[in-house]
């Protein structure tokens, strides 16, 4: 029987899958449906290929997130897929604009059962897509002798790699450039969309007041916190965190104030304590 370390390492070095159901997912048919969901989201489905799925945004015209998406082409209709905790407001956002589109939005959440599988070989017919932050695919079943990922091993990746999560580090007050999202969800050279303005303005100034940081340090993961330097100025917050198997430290997501320049912190429970420390880390942290 493997280690906590060792199956770590393993979904780390090796890749593993695990389940994606459920999630919040709409199909999208219609003539104008590729035109009016470019006008949606903020990244480019002209060039959209068959079998590969792209990481796209939902804004308010404010440049806000409504969601984080992935989207993809299945035959004659495109599949827009997100996180369960925004299954009542995707499908009526995304109706919002059409007026006299031919477009038709059907809710298949129910639908939206199977499983991931993350860096490993991806086979021909399987639809590509990154959910992990590496290459990966969905597929209906669990391959056979492919290491099952915990919920707790898939916590720690995600933080690892920086990936930002709806309910976390995601919210409805969340800018794309301040959890990197510019960086893997946006095209800077495609037509208009909702929310395009306030993008290209950030993208412009190259700042926002808060910036999405890794850290690795010494304290507690269940416990709200925030970040204080060592002078007592505050610093931000932690948005997650979890206990790192094989590093008996805590590995954290959170948002610092863009202005701060140090790399190390005390770390605050909500009433204030001190309750440890933390250094700040690239992407990933391991």
């Amino acid at each position: 029987m493997i280690s906590e370390t060792q199956r770590l390492e393993h979904l780390r070095a090796e890749g593993g899958a695990f389940s994606i159901g459920p999630r919040s997912r709409c199909r999208v048919t219609g003539s104008d449906s590729r035109r009016y969901l470019n006008g949606q989201l903020s990244n480019n489905l002209t060039t959209i290929k068959e079998g590969v799925a792209i990481p796209a945004l939902l804004l308010t015209a404010k440049g806000k997130l409504c969601a984080l998406v992935y989207v993809w082409n299945d035959g004659d209709a495109f599949i827009v897929d997100s996180d369960p905790d925004v299954a009542e407001t995707l499908l009526p956002r995304l109706e919002r604009y059409v007026v006299a589109d031919d477009v038709t939005m059907e809710d298949i959440s129910a639908q939206s059962t199977g499983w991931h599988v993350f860096g490993m070989p991806i086979p021909e017919d399987s639809l590509k897509i990154s959910r992990l932050g590496v290459p990966g695919y969905d597929t209906p079943s669990l391959p056979t002798d492919i290491l099952e990922a915990t919920a707790e091993e898939l916590e720690i990746l995600r933080i690892e790699r920086g990936l930002p999560q709806w309910g976390k580090e995601l919210t409805a007050d969340t800018l794309p450039h301040e959890a990197g999202l510019d960086r893997t969800a946006v095209d800077f050279h495609k037509g208009c969309y909702v929310g395009q303005e306030v993008v290209s303005r950030i993208e412009s100034v190259g700042r926002t007041n808060r910036i999405l940081c890794g850290f690795l340090g010494n304290f507690p993961a269940g416990q709200a916190t925030t970040l204080v330097t060592a002078t007592n100025e505050p610093a931000g917050t932690i948005t997650s965190a979890a206990l790192h198997f094989g590093m008996a430290q805590t590995a954290a997501l959170g948002y610092l104030n863009s202005r701060i320049s140090e790399n190390r912190f005390i770390v605050h429970d909500a009433s204030g304590k001190p309750i440890g420390d933390c250094q700040r880390h690239e992407f990933p942290l391991v």
